[in-house]
């Protein structure tokens, strides 16, 4: 009878070391877990960005800044043959807003007396609080189809966040060579590209 019980003892006891060994070998830290999802997530079109950008788009249309005009000037890739460019500030934080209009016999007269014919995207910069993205400005990149939806690219990722980062073609890349700062390019009456800044 003592050598059941002492056989008992140590099945229990196996069993209980082999479960404890297979749950500690799959359990995450939450501190490991944290670091595996960013790690993980891409710089941008994930979910977060999403979210992120469709309050932007509420936000943006609340200040008028999708249907205030603009002064109309040509442009070229990858932003489109004409375009126009306002400022203003959501939230405490600047915002770019650069509309983007291409299509058959689109020019600058043609985008003044129809801009909803020829609007093929809304591109944005967006400041984010410090620490988002600081060696690119903190900047939140977005580029809208003309009803708030997002565009993606070839791979079908949201062009939401920190677009292209650390790539050497996209928002980023492009915008490293800015003449203006902070990774935005200077606009002027000279090349009759003056920005509309929105109060």
């Amino acid at each position: 009878m003592q050598n059941y019980f002492i056989k008992l003892l140590i099945v229990l006891s196996v069993v209980v070391f082999v479960a404890s060994c297979t749950t500690t070998g799959n359990k995450k830290t939450d501190e490991q877990q944290m670091t595996s999802d960013k790690t993980m997530r891409p710089p941008f079109g994930n979910a977060e960005d999403i979210d992120y950008a469709k309050q932007l788009w509420a936000k943006m249309e609340a200040r008028g800044l999708n249907s205030t005009p603009a002064n109309l000037y040509v442009g070229g890739p990858p932003h489109g043959p004409v375009r126009e460019v306002l400022e203003a500030v959501i939230d405490g934080k600047r915002i770019i807003v650069k509309r983007n209009f291409g299509g058959e016999g689109v020019s600058v007269e043609a985008v003044s007396q129809n801009r909803a014919a020829f609007l093929k995207a809304v591109t944005v910069m967006a400041k984010r609080e410090d620490g988002y993205d600081a060696e690119n400005g903190n900047w939140f990149w977005v580029k809208y189809k003309p009803n708030g939806n997002l565009h993606t690219n070839a791979k079908g990722m949201k062009l939401a966040g920190r677009v292209a980062k650390g790539m050497d073609k996209g928002c980023i890349a492009c915008h490293q060579s800015a003449s203006g700062n902070d990774l935005v390019f200077a606009h002027n009456k000279e090349a009759n590209a003056s920005v509309v800044h929105v109060e």
